[in-house]
């Protein structure tokens, strides 16, 4: 007999692992639901503050948390770098341009 996703951990005691393992599990199970869950962060930062460096510098200690973590998962550090690549390239723009 098969329990559901995360039952197991959360038997174990660890809550924080068995919620990733379900949603990960949900979806592709390639950590894409940390991208999802940065996504959306940023996005609200911008809709609330519409400041781009702000994004960038709350995203490089969402991205250094992450990769502390053990839920680090190659495919979504890798969609997390190029999102912060990008926000970067952004704000050197408008350095050069200006506001």
């Amino acid at each position: 007999m098969t329990n559901a996703i995360g039952w197991d951990e959360l038997i174990d005691g660890n809550m924080i692992t068995a919620v990733y393992t379900m949603f990960n599990t949900a979806i592709l199970g390639n950590g894409l639901i940390i991208v999802i869950l940065f996504c959306v962060y940023q996005f609200m930062l911008y809709q609330k503050t519409q400041n781009v460096t702000l994004m960038w510098i709350t995203g490089i200690f969402f991205a250094s948390l992450y990769a502390l973590s053990s839920f680090v998962e190659v495919f979504s550090s890798q969609i997390i770098f190029f999102i912060l690549v990008l926000e970067l390239a952004g704000i050197v723009f408008l350095w050069i341009v200006g506001e």
